[in-house]
């Protein structure tokens, strides 16, 4: 088994690549009259499970999720997290090149149509993505479905992509991206900071088991907290409540993200990254199950907002960064040698 190393990836993607696609990304971002979808196509994650009546498998996008994104003015995209090669163990993509291949060439062409991506909340992450071995309380990862948003993540990222990660997808986020975590913050949590508030309740998780805590805005001109301002407030530096389901949580943040709020105890609730071309906004707590509040729909329509802005990139332009102009090869092996969408690979093992 591969293990990422501790420290993170030290360079997401080649400096000079990553930089030129977020220049270009702004310059097709400021040409106004270009066209744009009025529902913006948003990819959403949909995990294995199975359906209660007949044990039916199935594969299903979260379902608050799919109807903010709808209600707020974009069209869920769901995309099913299957595995790819039946019996193949998925944690081996972090070091079998061939197979990687297969994955890519899934991957890219789903990528290129999206105008936007959520990563919703689920169980927990698989722990050799950030370095470490499992916690005991942590719960059985869902591997394939890991292995997916972690290079969906990568991908989206350097492709200046609108995301909106919540709950486990700020932890995925913030770990595609280098960034470590408490596997468990009840055993985990520094004594020397301060007492946890309580971020899961007690008994089974479900849809109706709720904690609530107030959240506060690192800064009042952050992407988070202008659009839970909307247009026309006064802006607030406070969510008085936010609803909480969780017992992992980020603990160091991954290189060029910034924290937007945080728990009374200190605990990371919202992150951004601090390029201004990218809309990378994730959340720890749950907006999605309260769309009837004003602040809710604010963030979602931001996130629509930006993906709308963002399917009128011309996304033919985008594939010399993937395969050399006249090229040959296969791109995984040509992106790998020309510096380009290839970074997705492992960057980092030990």
């Amino acid at each position: 088994m591969a293990y990422l190393s501790q420290t993170g990836v030290q360079a997401v993607a080649d400096g000079s690549v990553s930089e030129l696609l977020e220049q270009w990304v702004g310059e097709q971002l400021r040409r106004a009259e270009t066209f744009r979808r009025e529902r913006p196509r948003i990819g959403i994650l949909a995990a294995s499970g199975t359906l209660r009546d007949g044990g039916w498998p199935v594969y299903g996008g979260d379902g608050p999720s799919v109807h903010a994104i709808l209600e707020a003015g974009g069209f869920p995209c769901l995309i099913p997290a299957l595995p790819l090669l039946e019996g193949y163990d998925p944690s081996q993509l972090l070091v079998d090149d061939h197979t990687f291949a297969l994955l890519f060439e899934v991957l890219w062409p789903v990528m290129r149509e999206l105008d936007g991506l959520v990563f919703p909340g689920g169980g927990d992450l698989y722990a050799c993505l950030y370095g470490q071995q499992s916690h005991p309380q942590a719960e059985p990862p869902d591997v394939w479905r890991d292995v997916w948003e972690r290079y969906l993540a990568r991908l989206a990222w350097l492709l200046c992509l609108p995301t909106l990660g919540i709950c486990r997808g700020m932890q995925l986020m913030n770990v595609a991206l280098g960034g470590t975590m408490y596997q468990d913050l009840r055993a985990q949590w520094p004594k020397e900071r301060s007492p946890l508030v309580r971020h899961r309740a007690r008994g089974r998780v479900s849809s109706s088991n709720w904690v609530t805590h107030p959240v506060q805005f690192g800064r009042p001109d952050s992407r988070l907290a202008l659009a839970v301002k909307g247009r026309g407030e006064l802006g607030r530096p406070v969510l008085e409540s936010v609803l909480s389901m969780h017992h992992q949580a980020v603990e160091a943040l991954a290189p060029g993200l910034e924290v937007s709020a945080t728990a009374p105890d200190g605990v990371i609730e919202a992150f951004e990254d601090s390029s201004p071309i990218r809309w990378w906004v994730a959340t720890q707590f749950h907006p999605e199950w309260s769309t009837h509040l004003h602040w809710v729909m604010g963030l979602f329509s931001a996130f629509v907002d930006a993906s709308r802005a963002y399917s009128a990139i011309p996304r033919g332009e985008i594939e010399p960064f993937l395969i050399p102009a006249g090229g040959t090869e296969r791109y995984p092996r040509a992106a790998q040698r020309h510096h380009t969408l290839y970074f997705a690979r492992r960057s980092n093992l030990v």
